[in-house]
């Protein structure tokens, strides 16, 4: 992986998936100057209502490389889970549903050829009705983009949709973006299926991270993306 030690000015831009205000949500627009761009945003209790890798509910993975693009591809270590998984839920994997891709030096999912459709299976607690789940995903890509209204879970679209960071690349041109995709899902599950596309071939895979965040709703329990202060620090950035 390669640092970036160059800085520049960004924008965090928290928008509706359908371009509108969304109703009962906090929208927030920070303008930072930072040091290229953080990593994932980590639910900390004060950015979100919980803590990963603490809160009871919750879970949490990232994968940071892929070793296989049909799978299976395991997170990282250090998954959690806040509780018991049933055994119904399914084991965190990440892969291509297409056949056109193969993995980079990098560790990347990458086609030229075609378009990568990844799927990231996500386990959860099986609480049923009378629950809310929050799901937040984190993707970073390079080169093509994925196609906003192909990114589902279960058939349901994000809720709000926020841009991290933004690079344009050299050589084969696009750009290294970094997105958080909210979701809020009545009831709890024993697992969800996140299905999204790129808009057309040459896209890389770069990293995913997913959140997960079960409770009893309520007044004022909707989870807020609010972010308290610039976000700064170098990138490490692995070569396609």
């Amino acid at each position: 992986m390669d640092c970036l030690p160059f800085s520049l000015s960004f924008s965090f831009t928290t928008r509706s998936v359908t371009g509108h205000a969304l109703s009962g949500a906090l929208i927030v627009v920070l303008v930072a100057s930072a040091p290229a761009s953080a990593d994932f945003v980590v639910p900390d209790g004060s950015n979100f209502e919980w803590t990963r890798g603490v809160t009871p509910n919750s879970t949490a993975a990232q994968w940071e490389t892929f070793t296989s693009p049909a799978g299976p591809n395991a997170p990282a270590a250090g998954a959690f889970a806040g509780g018991t998984l049933p055994g119904a839920a399914p084991a965190w994997n990440t892969f291509d549903r297409n056949t056109f891709s193969f993995i980079t030096g990098g560790g990347n999912i990458y086609s030229f050829a075609g378009v990568v459709a990844p799927q990231v299976d996500v386990p959860s607690f099986g609480l049923g009705s009378g629950y809310t789940t929050t799901i937040l995903l984190q993707t970073r890509i390079q080169g093509t983009e994925i196609n906003p209204a192909s990114l589902l879970i279960d058939g349901v679209a994000p809720v709000q949709v926020t841009e991290l960071f933004r690079q344009p690349l050299g050589g084969f041109g696009g750009a290294l973006v970094d997105t958080l995709w909210r979701f809020e899902l009545p009831g709890n599950a024993s697992g969800y299926t996140i299905r999204f596309e790129a808009l057309s071939s040459s896209m890389s895979l770069d990293r995913i991270a997913v959140d997960t965040f079960t409770v009893i709703p309520g007044p004022g329990t909707a989870a807020l993306l609010v972010f308290a202060g610039g976000i700064s620090g170098g990138r490490r950035r692995k070569r396609v």
